[in-house]
């Protein structure tokens, strides 16, 4: 599907770039501005979706390219003809950018994104990371079946083994963060609550458009129906298994509010 969808995004690219070829505007694909690079199960969706209405913002071929993770070995010019070559409306230049919420915590990403788009702005969408990891598990283990076992087995099993990647240390976002400000200026990075961007979209969307530095603009009603997707699950947390992963992220809670110099009140 996702070939599918850059074949059909590539056709209608050459169709554009005849054009620009007779009006003297550029005709390759743009690299993107901006990049949300996580979390997942954050709102991510929602804010790249919300951002691409925006009229001097061009959407990608999709919102999950995944170059600076799983394909980088495509090469450069494939991830290039991901995006549509830059124009001009009403006195601005238009930006682009794309969503691939694994880039937090994957590796390899952000030493790949600083030798590629080194001016790229960052965004991350953090949310209280206890939800997150539930929601994650429910995405992987239902949709997925990727995880086995109940959520409380998965959740001892990775406090016996805490080292390596999995569900709890992909919510432990300081650690993240910090390797992300080895290769990027806290100037190029905007960190935003999830849950102020659901509860506050108006406000949150005006503190993203000046980070991007967009003209202001406001979103239709139907841009923010369906504002959160809260998934349904067959039942919630255990209220014991919540209390003990609100223990284990504490101290790493503790640490993102001294980085950030905010309190998120998890």
């Amino acid at each position: 599907m996702k070939s599918k969808k850059l074949e059909i995004f590539r056709l209608e690219n050459e169709l554009r770039a005849a054009k620009a070829r007779t009006e003297g505007a550029p005709e390759t694909g743009a690299l993107p501005d901006f990049v949300i690079i996580g979390a997942p199960k954050c709102g991510t969706t929602f804010l790249y979706h919300l951002l691409t209405k925006h009229p001097h913002v061009e959407p990608a071929a999709f919102k999950e390219p995944h170059y600076f993770d799983l394909l980088f070995e495509k090469g450069i010019e494939w991830y290039r003809g991901c995006f549509l070559p830059p124009r001009w409306k009403d006195g601005r230049r238009t930006i682009t950018g794309e969503a691939t919420p694994g880039y937090l915590y994957d590796t390899h990403a952000a030493e790949r994104m600083a030798d590629v788009i080194p001016e790229a702005r960052l965004i991350a969408m953090l949310r209280n990371p206890v939800d997150r990891t539930y929601s994650s598990y429910q995405f992987f283990q239902v949709r997925h079946g990727r995880e086995k076992g109940t959520f409380e087995q998965t959740i001892a099993a990775y406090l016996d083994r805490p080292h390596g990647d999995n569900l709890l240390h992909r919510s432990i976002y300081v650690d993240h963060l910090l390797r992300w400000s080895s290769f990027f200026s806290d100037e190029q990075m905007l960190v935003l609550k999830s849950e102020d961007v659901f509860e506050c979209p108006q406000e949150m969307l005006k503190r993203v458009l000046d980070f991007l530095d967009l003209p202001a603009w406001t979103p239709t009603d139907s841009d923010l129906q369906n504002i959160r997707n809260k998934g349904s699950y067959e039942q919630p947390m255990n209220p014991i298994t919540r209390r003990q992963l609100e223990e284990y992220f504490e101290p790493h809670n503790q640490r993102l509010y001294e980085y950030l110099g905010e309190d998120f009140g998890w």
